[in-house]
C-alpha cells in the first residue's frame, strides 16, 4: 500500500518493483560472488580479480543488500555475504587501500552488521574506519587522498566516505574519528566548495604547515572547472555531514551546491558544469 497515491500510480510502482528484482534477481544469480564494473564484449568481467582495492568493488554488494533488504530473498544475502569475504584480502593487504574504503565497507560489513547483527561485519567495519582515520593530516586537517607521493592532496569524492567514520565513532565510542569527519567537512567548506557554490575536484596542502597550495583540475577540464560528479559528491556529502551533526553550515551548502547543479545542468560539456 503506497499511501497517497492514485491506484495508477499504484500499480506503476508495483510495476517497476517487480521488473526491477526480477532483473537484480538474475543479475545476483549470474555474477554470484563476482564484483562487476564494467562490461567487456557483453559480459562483465570481476574487478575483484582485476584489484582488489578498488573503490567501487562494495557497489554490487550494497545493491544486494538492498533488495534482500526490500525482497528477503536469500540469493541477495548471499551474494552479498560472499563479496564481503572475498574483500577481506584486501583489509588484510591494506597498503592498496586509500581514502575509498568507505565506499568499499559501508556497502558491504556495516550494510551486513546493520541487517543481520554479524558481529565479524561488524569488526570488518570498524578495521576499515580505522584505516580510513590513519589518513588523516592533523596539520591541514583533512584526510589525504589516494597514495603515492600525492600527500597533500584532498578531495570532493571524500566527503561521501566519512558517513564510515561517524558509524564508527557511535559503534565503538571513539569520538575522535567523528572528529576527524568533522574536520574534513569544515576544510571542505572552506576550499572545497567555492564562494559561488561551484566544486573543485581536488586541493593540494601542504602536508607538513597545512598551508593551502592550489586547486588542480583533478578530473574536471583544469583548475577552476566545474566537475559534474564532484558536484554531486559535494551534494550528497554535505547532507550526509548534516544528518550525522546537524551542523547548518553543512545543510546550506548541500543546498547551494544543489542550486547550482540544477542551474548549470543544461549547460554540462561532457563531464563538466564549466570549463575555465
Amino acid at each position: 500500500m503506497y499511501y497517497g497515491l492514485d491506484r495508477q500510480t499504484e500499480i506503476w510502482i508495483q510495476d517497476l518493483e517487480e521488473k526491477l528484482t526480477y532483473k537484480l534477481e538474475a543479475e545476483c544469480r549470474r555474477l554470484g560472488s563476482m564484483m562487476p564494473y564494467v562490461p567487456e564484449n557483453g559480459a562483465y568481467y570481476d574487478m575483484g580479480v582485476r584489484e582488489l582495492s578498488t573503490w567501487t568493488n562494495g557497489f554490487f554488494a550494497g545493491m544486494m543488500w538492498q533488495m534482500y533488504h526490500a525482497t528477503e530473498k536469500e540469493c541477495f544475502k548471499e551474494s552479498a555475504e560472499q563479496i564481503e569475504e572475498r574483500l577481506d584480502e584486501a583489509l588484510t593487504e591494506f597498503v592498496k587501500l586509500d581514502h575509498d574504503v568507505g565506499f568499499i565497507w559501508l556497502h558491504t560489513a556495516v550494510a551486513n552488521w546493520r541487517l543481520t547483527g554479524n558481529q565479524a561485519s561488524r569488526k570488518r567495519g570498524l578495521h576499515a574506519a580505522g584505516i580510513l582515520a590513519g589518513r588523516y593530516n592533523p596539520a591541514g586537517h583533512f584526510i589525504r587522498a589516494w597514495n603515492g607521493d600525492r600527500q597533500g592532496i584532498a578531495i570532493v569524492d571524500c566527503l561521501m566516505n566519512l558517513p564510515l567514520l561517524y558509524w564508527a565513532a557511535e559503534e565503538n565510542g571513539t569520538s575522535a574519528w567523528k572528529q576527524i569527519a568533522i574536520e574534513h567537512s569544515n576544510m571542505a567548506l572552506k576550499y572545497i566548495l567555492r564562494p559561488d557554490s561551484s566544486c573543485n575536484h581536488m586541493i593540494d596542502i601542504e602536508p607538513e604547515t597545512g598551508e593551502y597550495r592550489s586547486n588542480p583540475g583533478g578530473q574536471g577540464y583544469e583548475s577552476g572547472s566545474s566537475w559534474s560528479r564532484g558536484q554531486a559528491w559535494a551534494i550528497s556529502g554535505m547532507a550526509l555531514a548534516y544528518r550525522y551533526t546537524g551542523n547548518e553550515n553543512y545543510l546550506d551548502a548541500a543546498k547551494r551546491t544543489a542550486h547550482y547543479f540544477m542551474a548549470y545542468a543544461q549547460h554540462a560539456v561532457y563531464w563538466n558544469f564549466r570549463n575555465m
